[in-house]
């Protein structure tokens, strides 16, 4: 490696970093967000809103799961259990400084103490322990774009989260060209 040359991870970690709560049942928990063949669920729904293919969406986004898992379903929908959730807030939070995140859902902003931000705006946070290297993330939430989420009824809700996702896959892409000309 040539003195300012970046190599590959390097570039990658420069990736915004998109989080959502666990795999669907049908999911793939090793590829995080990339939708089922069934072409429903929260990650297909993220990529059209988006207007990003899948394989663009894989490369030019970090992609992750609080929970690697699917955890079962509960009667309010699908589980999120505590243990869980507390062991991958923990395991993604070094990840998260100096970087740009956006967490998918209103149980995944709550676990990262951000569900105070309105939806689709952006805020400065630090996050984890005073002892650690505290770089600032810029953070934002997205309310889950799954279909059934009474949020993306509303007009005016629905305008502005299409229009921060647009904009959010235009950055992306911006940042992982700027990555690779480094």
């Amino acid at each position: 490696m040539r003195v300012g040359q970046k190599t590959m991870s390097e570039s990658q970690d420069q990736r915004v970093m998109i989080v959502g709560a666990a795999p669907g049942r049908d999911s793939d928990p090793t590829r995080p967000l990339v939708p089922t063949q069934s072409g429903q669920g929260a990650a297909a729904s993220l990529l059209r809103l988006m207007q990003i293919d899948p394989c663009s969406f894989e490369v030019i986004f970090d992609r992750h799961y609080i929970i690697p898992l699917h955890a079962g379903r509960s009667r309010n929908g699908d589980r999120f259990p505590k243990a869980m959730v507390l062991a991958g807030v923990a395991r993604l939070i070094p990840l998260f400084r100096g970087r740009t995140v956006v967490l998918i859902g209103k149980k995944t902003a709550s676990a990262f103490g951000i569900s105070h931000l309105a939806p689709c705006t952006w805020g400065q946070q630090i996050l984890g322990s005073s002892s650690e290297d505290n770089r600032m993330t810029t953070i934002a939430w997205v309310p889950n774009p799954c279909g059934i989420n009474p949020w993306w009824n509303h007009p005016t809700n629905k305008q502005a989260g299409e229009a921060f996702l647009v904009a959010l896959g235009q950055h992306a892409f911006d940042l992982s060209l700027r990555g690779l000309a480094a």
